[in-house]
């Protein structure tokens, strides 16, 4: 599907405590040269969802993508919006590989697990971004 004028400009909700997260949007805005997308950090202490009619809550479990007309997009299929915004050869493969029976799938189970653990992989698990379990540390979102 071919994005068009409607979907500009849109805006990137990413949790900036996270180091891998926040790498990885910076990558997007460096190639943002048509001006499509407001990168949004959620981990800012003056950041209200409420403000942007989304919920906290699914706001620290996976990465949102508003779109221009308020569409909201989550997870995997957020990530299409942004390859959408940025339309370059790696994208279209990238977009072109979520079209394979099954991918899409597959790289949502991948998201959501790697969104679960994303403070213990980057070495960020405090008692506020993950929770206690038996003496254990369990990340929560």
């Amino acid at each position: 599907m071919a994005a068009d004028n409607r979907d500009w400009p849109m805006q990137v909700f990413y949790d900036g405590a996270c180091p891998l997260c926040s790498r990885e949007m910076r990558h997007y805005q460096k190639r943002d040269r048509l001006h499509r997308m407001e990168m949004v950090d959620i981990s800012r202490a003056d950041f209200a969802a409420e403000k942007f009619g989304l919920d906290p809550v699914k706001l620290q479990q996976m990465m949102h993508v508003r779109m221009a007309d308020g569409r909201v997009f989550t997870q995997v299929r957020a990530f299409v919006k942004i390859w959408q915004a940025q339309p370059t050869w790696w994208n279209a493969i990238l977009r072109a590989l979520l079209k394979v029976p099954g991918m899409m799938g597959l790289a949502g189970l991948f998201y959501r697990w790697f969104a679960r653990n994303r403070y213990k992989l980057t070495g960020r698990c405090t008692a506020e971004s993950c929770g206690i379990d038996g003496g254990k540390l369990k990340a929560q979102g």
